[in-house]
């Protein structure tokens, strides 16, 4: 079956997608964001979230602009005010407002939930993939975990995703930081496919400057690379003196042609290596090298139907993972919306 090229974000506004940090948005705030083409607010009450569609049903103004007035969400243009669960409560132009006109002044609102020091939003009713139990981000077992701040990306969700499972491009993009001498040769690779994504598992060498001696995230290790379908990733390195630790990496698909990466970095207490903020400053320049990359492709998103320009045409042993992405994420999409295109 070809793909269209609206199918993907049809079928990811089934799922869980990251909009802002929990840290970010306090009691009384609200905040913007641009998901799936779909322009949000989402406003902290005292008892939990409200994400909405960014327009008052009365004039379109943008709610990202109103503010908390007793415990609700008043529109900056004329005083209209809203519940949590979005119901509108009051028009101070009306004292004694009919109920069908509050009825049909509610707000069309979204699934939210925080996890992770996140807050995700699912713009569909129907959930075609749950969050995945990520134990160590919940801090089990000792794991300390720090969010880092969201990046913006000038490409698809796609383009962000294949680069971060390409292992091939660490000698040429990360030169300064992750190695001018990292292997151009792949390992091996053991990938194994998994009901909800698929598993990567190889050894990593360590990065070998003349007369540099490695750092301890860049000595060799053997790492266990985990795709949650449709863009959560995450990363377990093990080192060879037993310390591991986690990366956990979602593209949250802003356009068709613009992303905002949400990431974060755990570890078990006694860690021997750099403190978690350190490591933060060390893995932003790297995701700063990633982006510079990501933005000079062309196109800025990766086609869903493989052809020449897109993937699966010219194929390199590198390419290997991210192929296995596309093909999963095409059947991931295929799978989301066969009822949608059976009663089409």
């Amino acid at each position: 079956m070809q793909l269209s090229e609206d199918m993907p974000f049809r079928a990811m506004r089934k799922t869980w997608q990251p909009v802002g940090l929990s840290r970010d948005l306090r009691v009384g705030q609200v905040l913007r964001y641009t998901l799936l083409d779909e322009e949000l607010a989402v406003a902290r009450f005292e008892d939990g979230l409200l994400a909405t569609r960014d327009a008052c049903p009365h004039k379109g103004m943008r709610l990202s602009c109103a503010y908390m007035e007793r415990g609700e969400l008043v529109c900056a243009y004329h005083g209209w005010h809203f519940a949590r669960d979005g119901r509108c409560t009051g028009v101070p132009s009306l004292p004694d407002p009919p109920r069908h006109l509050l009825d049909r002044a509610s707000l069309d609102t979204f699934a939210v939930q925080e996890r992770y020091g996140i807050i995700w939003v699912r713009l569909d009713d129907e959930e075609a993939a749950p969050l995945p139990d990520i134990p160590e981000f919940e801090g089990h077992d000792g794991w300390q975990y720090l969010v880092a701040e969201p990046m913006p990306f000038r490409c698809g969700f796609r383009r962000e995703i294949e680069n971060y499972l390409d292992m091939t491009h660490f000698a040429f993009a990360h030169r300064t930081t992750l190695g001018a001498a990292a292997d151009t040769v792949l390992p091996e690779l053991k990938i194994t496919r998994l009901a909800d994504g698929f598993q990567m598992e190889a050894p990593f060498p360590a990065v070998r400057t003349p007369g540099v001696t490695p750092s301890k995230l860049q000595r060799a290790h053997f790492r266990r690379q985990r795709c949650y379908l449709p863009n959560f990733t995450t990363i377990r390195q093990t080192f060879e003196d037993g310390d591991e630790r986690m990366l956990v990496h979602i593209p949250s698909p802003n356009t068709r042609e613009t992303c905002t990466v949400f990431w974060a970095l755990a570890q078990p207490e006694g860690f021997r290596g750099p403190r978690l903020e350190e490591q933060l400053a060390f893995s932003t320049k790297v995701l700063e090298e990633d982006r510079y990359m990501c933005e000079n492709q062309v196109p800025r998103e990766v086609p869903i139907n493989p052809a020449r320009g897109g993937w699966g045409v010219l194929v390199a042993p590198g390419d290997t993972l991210a192929n296995t992405f596309q093909k999963a994420f095409r059947r991931f999409v295929l799978e989301a919306l066969a009822e949608e295109e059976a009663a089409a």
